[in-house]
């Protein structure tokens, strides 16, 4: 009976915090989730990252051989739906004028004696002179100029194994010249079926990360604010549990940060093409876990606060490290190891991870076990120190 009483008291003091938020407030929750996913959605975009990228030609050869090279170098680009934007120019030292300038990002330079060597057995050099003042960019259109290298040697490549058997009046076909000078493939396989992008990995965890810090900033709002403009003192009164107000209170946040969740979910597969392969119920199952996990974590902070901008600085504290080192934006693998075990201890690491195996992957609840486990336990440490904390607190 004591604990039907309990969670029918809940519910109203769920129900009375629904009722109590204003258009303000409605406007925050909605409009929020909304900023963030377009915020970072634009900030990290489609798998194709580079587009029109300027790229300058120095042709130092001006030989039969160099021209080939430009020809095929314009060809790939072209198929490659113009990744580089090519521009031509007569000198090396104009070239590296327009990249000190931010005008290019990289050039090709076909030195002299290019032609020659193509003609006489040896090897012919491309450089490629790149600006690595963003490493980042610069990785990308290392690999890019690359790739575009080793495509046209392995052209020329078929070409001169045609002209050879054709000299020596052996037969021969394109395929099999390719086959005699690449005789291995790569076919790559994999998990999520069909086209995916950068954001299918960022969707999962930006999802539990907006539903953290929705429940986690609001903490101190709803009880630090309460309690110091002193109706509290009405609801102690009251012939209600004090955990029926702690579960009402957190119900109503978890609710507010489960709607925004679903927002973030329908625009990011409207928006940004998020390709959903799990299953939804066990999607807001894994969100209300995670929920649970970090609620008790807040309440701690928030019953020993002093007054509101204590808690509120402190959850702060909290909440933006475990943001950068949960994993969510960054790959955990890229981070040192120091970062990657503190990581370990934060229950937003496990939350996002396994909702990300369930919507992209389509993991069952067996799959992500361990994190489940590992969220569970966290949520019933913290909260069995938090709810002695927090009646301490209002008592005091």
């Amino acid at each position: 009976m004591d604990a039907i009483k309990i969670l029918k008291d809940s519910f109203n003091i769920m129900h009375k915090e629904l009722l109590e938020i204003d258009r303000g407030t409605l406007g925050g929750i909605i409009i929020m989730p909304i900023a963030f996913l377009l915020l970072f959605g634009f900030v990290f975009p489609g798998a194709t990252t580079l587009s029109d990228m300027p790229v300058g030609v120095v042709d130092l050869d001006n030989g039969q051989g160099s021209n080939a090279f430009i020809t095929e170098l314009n060809t790939l680009n072209k198929n490659a739906n113009n990744t580089m934007s090519l521009q031509n120019f007569t000198n090396v030292d104009t070239a590296k004028t327009q990249i000190t300038q931010g005008k290019l990002d990289g050039t090709y330079i076909i030195p002299q004696g290019f032609s020659y060597n193509l003609t006489h057995g040896q090897q012919a050099n491309v450089i490629f002179y790149v600006d690595n003042s963003n490493p980042q960019l610069s990785t990308q259109l290392e690999s890019v100029a690359s790739n575009s290298v080793n495509e046209i040697n392995g052209i020329q490549a078929t070409q001169n194994v045609m002209n050879t058997s054709t000299a020596t009046n052996q037969t021969a076909n394109a395929q099999a010249a390719k086959v005699t000078i690449f005789p291995y493939s790569t076919n790559v396989q994999t998990t999520i079926p069909g086209k995916t992008n950068n954001f299918n990995f960022l969707a999962p965890g930006l999802m539990m990360m907006i539903v953290m810090f929705s429940v986690m900033s609001a903490l101190p709002e709803v009880i630090s604010k309460e309690s110091e403009k002193g109706t509290f003192d009405g609801l102690l009164s009251a012939p209600i549990n004090q955990v029926s107000i702690l579960l009402g209170k957190t119900a109503a946040l978890g609710l507010r940060g489960l709607c925004q969740a679903a927002i973030i979910l329908v625009l990011a597969v409207a928006i940004f093409g998020v390709t959903v392969n799990g299953s939804i119920i066990l999607t807001f199952f894994m969100l209300v876990l995670g929920i649970f996990s970090f609620i008790g974590l807040g309440l701690i902070v928030v019953s020993l606060a002093k007054d509101q901008a204590t808690g509120d600085t402190i959850i702060d504290l909290l909440v933006i490290p475990m943001m950068f080192l949960s994993g969510i934006f960054i790959p955990l693998q890229t981070l040192p190891w120091f970062l990657q075990d503190i990581a370990k201890i934060i229950p937003l690491t496990y939350a996002a991870d396994a909702l990300r195996k369930i919507m992209l992957l389509n993991a069952n609840i067996g799959d992500v076990m361990s994190q489940t486990l590992i969220l569970i336990g966290f949520g019933v440490v913290t909260m069995a120190i938090a709810i002695p904390i927090f009646r301490r607190s209002m008592q005091n």
